[in-house]
């Protein structure tokens, strides 16, 4: 499957729900297995560049779902020496990704919303009713919801 990366990823860091440090470690299931070869990023997407203030690991990432042409990863970064939980997404236009911390990070695109939920909340915090599809351990993603000025 096509996975470059352009050199403007973009960085859409809808990081919903950021919190306070709790002083534990927010864990992810996802992040627990062994890496394949099939986890691994190219070279390119680790630090998109010079500006980029995002440092992730290159051990830590994990393909986790694939839809249709869409590769969604997790991987664990640091910025500025503090621990941040990415989610990439590799879809038929530019990817992009999403870091932030705490137990939930958000991100959309034109089609899909995602959510990253920390093990702590992953069975608590999104409402079934609203259309949520679990699509690993710790990933869930819906349709983009039209707002009010879509639909008018």
């Amino acid at each position: 499957m096509h996975r470059r990366i352009a050199a403007g990823l973009i960085a859409l860091t809808l990081a919903g729900g950021l919190s306070a440090c709790t002083g534990g470690v927010t864990s992810y299931a996802d992040l627990e297995r062994d890496q394949a070869d099939k986890d691994r990023l190219p070279a390119s997407t680790i630090g998109a560049g010079s500006d980029d203030p995002f440092t992730i690991d290159a051990d830590s990432t994990r393909l986790v779902a694939v839809q249709g042409d869409t590769e969604i990863f997790l991987a664990s970064a640091t910025e500025q020496g503090q621990s941040r939980i990415c989610i990439i997404v590799f879809a038929e236009t530019e990817p992009f990704r999403a870091c932030g911390s705490g137990d939930r990070v958000s991100m959309s695109d034109s089609v899909n919303e995602y959510t990253v939920l920390s093990d702590a909340v992953v069975d608590t915090a999104l409402d079934p009713a609203e259309d949520w599809t679990k699509i690993s351990e710790n990933v869930f993603t819906r349709p983009v919801q039209p707002t009010t000025s879509d639909t008018q």
